[in-house]
């Protein structure tokens, strides 16, 4: 087993990007020494030692059948940049077989955070599956970091010599956003202004994306350099979407710095993140067709993307209208998120749902209603030829299939 393999299994062609131009430049031969050595030795593995060639030899003098290797050699290596590696090592008899191994699902994240909960002393009403849920997209690294490390830390810092639910949901907040670092003597409109987006963000993202789960609201400023954030989290795995809800999340992007701007009568800094995640998202429906023909500008890099095209100022100023009147008709929970996040400065998903009410999916799932999936909760497409069917539950006649 061969870990970290591209250390070794470096593209001899050279590789652009990620700082392997200078290995390439300084270290180059002695790579391409190591890799030519490797396929050397696997190619020839099958082949005859010296000392194989010499106890067939006997065997045959003494009149014996020379013996047969009951033996074989499994080759198996690991890294996390397959793209720089060289494609002879990939050839068929070699490294031929590959394994993508992607972020644990819910089921896998359960038994990872089981397993390292049995590692170290814990409250025993620790949920589980609350954490499972609050990391849909953490890498086993993350989750192993947050329980047997941050977690405990937090608790040392207690003065207990157990971790509680508290400490482990903290815990998976600094891996995903960074270390909680507060600036004490924030000017209090500062402070105002940075509720007013984080609050707009959370507002829209309940109403126009009820198949998540607002995990946090903070408007403490993180080691990674925000100072604030809010955080959602899918209620099931998603390996697919309806082009739909990359659009609810465009709407999401733009609502803090819209907010900002509805609440406080001006524009502030702080959305630069918020406009490149957006023109990413016009971007990914450019290339799944939502615009129709191709936009040329959405194929350029983000830092030089230019909306020039008139489709897409369309939509995007649309979409800016439906969220300012989002926040202009539900004022009364802005403000009241507002208030709560400048009094406690950092607020889950209990203390969220408290200002704003249940979702539609929450309530849902309150009143017993059956649902196939909670992607039904983003509505669904009347124009769809499935959807009309299950309505008149007309059968397709002979004549349609023909």
């Amino acid at each position: 087993f061969i870990d970290e393999i591209d250390a070794v299994g470096m593209s001899r062609g050279g590789v652009m990007g990620g700082g392997q131009m200078a290995g390439g430049m300084m270290g180059g031969g002695m790579m391409n020494g190591a890799l030519t050595r490797l396929l050397y030795e696997m190619d020839g593995i099958s082949e005859q030692t010296r000392m194989d060639k010499l106890k067939a030899t006997i065997n045959r003098l003494l009149g014996k059948e020379p013996p047969k290797r009951d033996w074989h050699v499994l080759f198996m290596g690991s890294t996390n940049r397959p793209d720089v590696l060289d494609p002879a090592l990939l050839r068929p008899g070699r490294f031929d077989q590959v394994i993508k191994v992607d972020r644990p699902d819910r089921v896998g994240r359960k038994a990872i955070i089981q397993g390292y909960l049995s590692k170290i002393n814990h409250d025993k009403s620790i949920d589980v599956d609350v954490i499972v849920a609050d990391t849909p997209r953490a890498t086993p690294a993350q989750v192993m970091s947050a329980i047997t490390k941050d977690s405990v830390r937090r608790a040392l810092f207690a003065s207990r010599n157990y971790v509680v639910q508290d400490d482990i949901d903290q815990a998976i907040q600094e891996q995903l956003v960074g270390m909680a670092n507060p600036i004490e003597d924030m000017d209090p409109v500062l402070l105002r202004q940075v509720a007013y987006h984080e609050a707009g963000h959370a507002l829209i993202q309940h109403y126009v994306m009820p198949d998540q789960r607002i995990s946090r609201v903070s408007i403490v400023r993180r080691s990674s350099g925000t100072l604030g954030y809010m955080l959602p989290v899918d209620t099931v795995e998603m390996y697919g979407q309806p082009l739909r809800r990359i659009v609810s999340r465009i709407m999401v992007a733009l609502a803090g710095h819209i907010a900002v701007k509805v609440f406080m009568g001006e524009f502030w800094t702080g959305a630069t993140g918020d406009y490149n995640m957006a023109r990413q998202e016009f971007r990914n429906l450019a290339v799944h067709g939502y615009f129709g023909p191709p936009v040329s500008e959405l194929f350029r890099d983000v830092k030089e993307l230019q909306f020039s095209d008139e489709r897409v100022e369309r939509i995007w100023i649309s979409l800016e209208d439906q969220v300012e009147k989002l926040l202009i008709d539900h004022a009364d929970e802005v403000e009241a998120l507002v208030d709560r996040l400048l009094e406690r400065r950092d607020l889950s998903n209990r203390e969220v749902v408290e200002v704003l009410g249940k979702n539609s999916l929450q309530l849902a799932e309150e009143q017993g209603i059956q649902m196939e999936s909670v992607l039904e909760q983003i509505g669904t497409n009347m124009e769809g030829l499935e959807y009309k069917r299950r309505q008149t539950k007309v059968s397709p006649s002979k004549d349609s299939k023909e």
